[in-house]
């Protein structure tokens, strides 16, 4: 299948975030056009991707620096990860998986799916102290930073004119099947995104 090769993001345009706050809202309604490479760069850069490349750090705070997350996106074409540090997506299953992947009927065809799992291998630091205070907690933490990428695309969306929605209707089992994943991953949240519908032209009669 053919990869798309993501953009760096363009950071001197758009609204002010204020404005973008005062805007932000959910839609379930979407076209079927697809995104354009120029958007699905930039929203999965705002989800998730490195704004401080001396450091690594991320567009989202994790607790404990640990990253856990990863983000899946479902296109017609396929499903991909993204990979924050070289902000590129790699394949991971060919074919259109978008109905797999909620329980929602505009799943199914809406232009793009982020799919928001956690690996919980990734809460592990070296520091002994602050492993044992994550020993337990991996569920919440995950909340807790697929919190922040929610907002992230929320706002971005805003900027860039696209309807966006979060939502928790799907099947872990099924999700983790599709996507090939192993018992350390865990479904967190999905979003749903798309330009809004094209209303219908006026009939004169």
């Amino acid at each position: 299948m053919t990869t798309p090769q993501l953009l760096p993001p363009s950071i001197n345009e758009g609204i002010t975030v204020k404005q973008a706050l005062s805007r932000r809202h959910t839609s379930r309604q979407f076209s079927s056009e697809p995104l354009s490479i120029k958007n699905l760069s930039e929203v999965l850069w705002a989800a998730y991707g490195v704004n401080r490349p001396d450091t690594g750090k991320r567009t989202a705070p994790s607790a404990c620096g640990v990253y856990p997350l990863e983000l899946y996106v479902a296109l017609p074409q396929g499903i991909y990860l993204y990979e924050p540090k070289t902000q590129t997506l790699t394949p991971v299953v060919e074919g259109d998986h978008r109905a797999e992947l909620g329980t929602q009927d505009f799943v199914a065809t809406a232009p793009c799916n982020i799919i928001v799992v956690s690996n919980y291998n990734r809460f592990h630091t070296g520091d002994d102290e602050l492993d044992a205070l994550m020993k337990g907690h991996e569920a919440s933490l995950s909340a807790l930073d697929a919190g922040a990428v929610t907002e992230n695309v929320y706002l971005y969306c805003t900027c860039a004119g696209i309807n966006v929605v979060e939502r928790a209707s799907a099947d872990e089992d099924t999700i983790k099947a599709t996507l090939g994943l192993g018992q350390q991953h865990h479904f967190v949240v999905a979003m749903t995104l798309g330009y809004p519908p094209v209303p219908p032209a006026p009939h004169f009669s």
